[in-house]
């Protein structure tokens, strides 16, 4: 220890050298209290962090696991062209895999009960480009799926779902939509309910309860065949080689599926060209020329092409990425997390503050010390640098000694298998996830917060009378 001191600035060497208590040879009480108590408030909050960023991610694996990063859909209209778009976003650089899908609410029941219902028909050849579906069945294959002609359709249901209706593999299950299509069949427009039963093939387990309990999987034929739409689908799912580069893709697959051609800018500028003559012509009916005249022309112009929608079409499709599609979910995560870690932050200030009144103790108990610097010609600023170097250390101390036992704590939640009411939590167990970048906000702003505690009590530590601690080295 003396070797390393005389290695060290001056400031940190006298710094350092008062952790030691009144004996000298030992750290005094109200170091170590500091210390610990720095250490338990980043512990803590290393520990929330780790579990509102655990419940997060297994959120986002879950939900990813099932649906896609991205879908595209046709605007207002039959999506019978899907083949044709699904290859065209297939090319695009950043695009892992493209498949069609169908999407509907409907009923579902058993000879035990009923239940409300998600049907997803899905490409059984391509589902695996965009999801982890397969693998999260029991049998690891959606191949019974398939729609053969003549043969009753299967299903697969979410296994919390088969549960519920007390069915699994074999067993028969009815689905019933509202809203058949568009036909010549009873009921207002060709509208009319439809029921058809289905074989259960399998049950599939992603750990999310909103999916297990309500999700139903069919192939995309069978679900074309039941809804009698026709060659149609709900949209295109793609998921994306980096699923958090979801606003680019969203741009570079708009403008592949809605190019701004040499065709198109032809044709705004007629178009700029004849709103402009009308704009002008009518600001201008005299034909005036003169400067006044061609002001106050300006603002009728700007007007009209402002109002213009040349360039501005509505595109034919639309791009929804998984963030917004899970907007409410993950935006709640994102405050909770916000608003916990404020608040377990608030613990780390109030320990960090216990260093003003270690700081106050420390320089009572070296007032001999600190007036035999005053005497030797040690400047106010000079003597704040010691006593920052001081408290500085031992905030330090305090965080890494947190974030060791924060890092602990993590790994007993994960160890622990602690389980949760899915019901209520969505997921069976309790998540923990401390990522390096986690750890290092957290280091820097509880370093931050120290280093203000100990600039505030550096100032009042150099507060005291030095001409008390001459008189006791006299």
């Amino acid at each position: 220890m003396p070797t390393l001191l005389k290695r060290l600035p001056l400031s940190w060497a006298i710094g350092l050298s008062l952790f030691s208590g009144r004996s000298r040879s030992r750290v005094s009480v109200a170091t170590i209290v500091s210390v610990v108590s720095i250490g338990v408030g980043v512990a803590v909050l290393t520990a929330v962090l780790a579990v509102t960023g655990g419940f997060e991610e297994a959120f986002r694996e879950r939900i990813l696991g099932v649906y896609p990063h991205m879908v595209v859909l046709a605007r207002g209209e039959r999506f019978e062209e899907y083949r044709d778009v699904a290859d065209r976003l297939a090319r695009l650089p950043g695009v892992a895999g493209t498949n069609p899908s169908t999407y509907d609410e409907m009923m579902v029941s058993s000879d035990t009960g009923s239940a409300g219902a998600i049907v997803k028909g899905v490409d059984i050849e391509g589902v695996d480009r965009v999801s982890s579906l397969t693998a999260l069945t029991t049998r690891k294959s959606l191949a019974g799926l398939a729609y053969r002609d003549g043969e009753p359709l299967r299903a697969v249901l979410g296994c919390e779902l088969a549960r519920r209706l007390e069915v699994g593999p074999g067993d028969r299950v009815t689905l019933t939509t509202p809203v058949r299509g568009l036909g010549d069949g009873p009921g207002p427009i060709g509208m009319a309910p439809m029921q058809r039963a289905f074989v259960v093939e399998d049950c599939f387990e992603s750990g999310f309860w909103e999916y297990d309990s309500r999700l139903v999987v069919m192939d995309l034929a069978s679900a074309q065949a039941f809804l009698d739409r026709g060659p149609a689908v709900r949209w295109i799912e793609l998921r994306l080689d980096d699923m958090f580069d979801t606003e680019r893709m969203r741009r570079s697959a708009l403008v592949a599926l809605s190019p701004y051609g040499v065709a198109d800018l032809a044709r705004d500028s007629v178009r700029v060209r004849e709103i402009a003559g009308r704009a002008i012509e009518s600001a201008l009916p005299d034909g005036a020329t003169d400067v006044v005249s061609l002001i106050r022309a300006v603002r009728p112009l700007r007007r009209a092409l402002d109002y213009a929608d040349f360039g501005m079409s509505v595109p034919r499709y639309r791009v929804i990425d998984w963030k917004e599609m899970n907007r409410n979910l993950f935006g709640a995560l994102g405050t909770q997390k916000a608003v916990l870690a404020l608040f377990f932050l608030i613990i780390v200030l109030v320990a960090a503050f216990n260093i003003v009144g270690t700081q106050l103790i420390v320089a009572r108990e070296r007032v001999r010390e600190v007036s035999t610097l005053v005497a030797l010609g040690a400047s106010r600023r000079q003597l704040a640098r010691v006593f920052v170097a001081h408290g500085f250390a031992l905030g330090l101390a305090g965080v890494a000694a947190g974030l060791a036992a924060g890092y602990g704590i993590v790994s007993a939640i994960r160890g622990l298998d602690f389980r949760l009411d899915p019901r209520v939590y969505l997921i069976t167990e309790l998540p923990a996830s401390l990522h390096w970048d986690d750890a290092l906000t957290i280091a820097a702003v509880s370093a931050a917060v120290v280093l203000v505690s100990c600039v505030l009590s550096s100032w009042r530590a150099t507060r005291l009378n030095p001409v008390d601690g001459l008189r006791k080295v006299a």
